[in-house]
């Protein structure tokens, strides 16, 4: 289908639910269409927007950057400063996608440079180690989550506090067995769990969100949450390489398994879930809770599999296809990653992905057969 007929069907569909609620006294006033320019405008506009923001930056950089930049705290004032100014744009909301990038482009500018110049203020080094330091870098992306209005200025926010809180427990863990950044998927067996239980939880009260307004800054922040959890699935899957590659041995702990573990219980309970409120029978609804657990321990050395497998129901609820899309790309590259291991004989990991896929078939013919014709609500 070509992409005007696709968008010609979405606007005749709008515009039938609004006659709709018309005519139930839902709603009041003429029917006005949105009108929404052409990619090609839109990315030009948005270059428009960076290239602005990098020339502003360069006569930054030249008057005030060049003179700050042995005073650590003067930078982070100046980054400050910058990022007042994007909240300024974004809060007048003067439309055009030109000021919203040339915003975006300057917010993140001011963020790393309050960043940097805050670490350079408390000396270097110290500040990297220090988990406080990034547990603040942590609540300045929830502040600047909170107060600037703007979805994909949200959703950059969140990912990185994300990524800040990973590093936070990181540092509280403290020294390991393992070396540079083979310590970093430790705080990952925990919270890729926490950002599944997460993610779960917003799909179950989408609704309730949308009812009360609040999916402006739920919906971003659940976006970051799954870019989150997929990336660190992925990160746990593969953190056994660098080190089998530099010792020609095992990885000392294999914290894949424990994330991998949480996540197939986690599987169960959506699977669990996802049949009650579909109100399967039993004959249904239990192989299908069986199977996914035991997918999920069959993949428990692939976390990115098992999260992979989640991203996909929770896209099917919402029906949401970046999601779908998402999960789908996790799945290839967790597949990938668990096939390319060297601590698994090639017969193993065959052996096991076969299994996945005879048990995924089942779980297809037990619900065509006991779960009758029943659709998606």
């Amino acid at each position: 289908m070509h992409p005007d007929d696709t968008s010609r069907s979405t606007r005749r569909a709008v515009r039938k639910v609004w006659d709709d609620f018309s005519a139930r006294g839902m709603a009041s006033g003429a029917y006005t269409e949105a009108v929404r320019a052409p990619w090609a405008v839109r990315v030009l506009m948005g270059g428009a927007g960076w290239l602005g923001a990098l020339f502003f930056q360069l006569f930054l950089v030249g008057s005030v950057f060049l003179a700050a930049r042995d005073n650590g705290w003067a930078m982070a004032l100046c980054g400050a400063a910058m990022v007042a100014l994007a909240y300024v744009l974004y809060r007048r909301r003067l439309g055009g996608i030109a000021l919203e990038q040339f915003a975006l482009a300057i917010s993140l500018s001011g963020q790393g440079m309050v960043i940097l110049g805050a670490a350079k203020g408390v000396a270097f080094e110290r500040a990297l180690e220090s988990a406080g330091f990034w547990a603040g870098i942590a609540a300045f992306q929830a502040l600047l989550f909170a107060v600037v209005p703007n979805r994909l200025h949200r959703l950059l926010c969140a990912l990185t506090a994300w990524g800040a809180l990973a590093v936070t427990a990181q540092r509280l863990i403290g020294p390991s067995a393992l070396d540079g950044w083979l310590a970093y998927p430790w705080p990952l067996v925990g919270l890729v769990p926490l950002a599944c239980v997460l993610l779960i939880a917003f799909t179950n009260n989408e609704a309730q969100l949308c009812t009360a307004d609040r999916l402006d800054w739920a919906e971003p922040a659940a976006d970051a949450t799954l870019l989150f959890a997929l990336g660190g699935a992925l990160m746990l899957t593969g953190a056994d390489r660098p080190w089998l590659l530099a010792t020609g041995g095992a990885a000392p702990i294999g914290m894949h398994w424990h994330a991998g573990a949480v996540l197939a219980f986690l599987l169960a309970v959506f699977a669990a879930a996802e049949a009650r409120r579909l109100e399967l029978p039993n004959a249904a609804g239990l192989p299908a809770v069986i199977v996914a657990l035991a997918l999920g321990g069959l993949m428990a050395g692939a976390p990115a599999v098992s999260v992979g497998v989640l991203a996909l129901g929770l896209a099917l609820r919402r029906a949401s296809l970046p999601w779908l899309g998402l999960g789908v790309a996790t799945l290839l590259a967790g597949f990938t990653w668990y096939y390319s291991a060297l601590s698994w004989t090639l017969l193993a990991k065959s052996a096991t992905l076969a299994g996945a896929g005879v048990l995924v078939l089942l779980a297809r013919v037990v619900l065509l057969r006991r779960g009758g014709t029943k659709e998606l609500r």
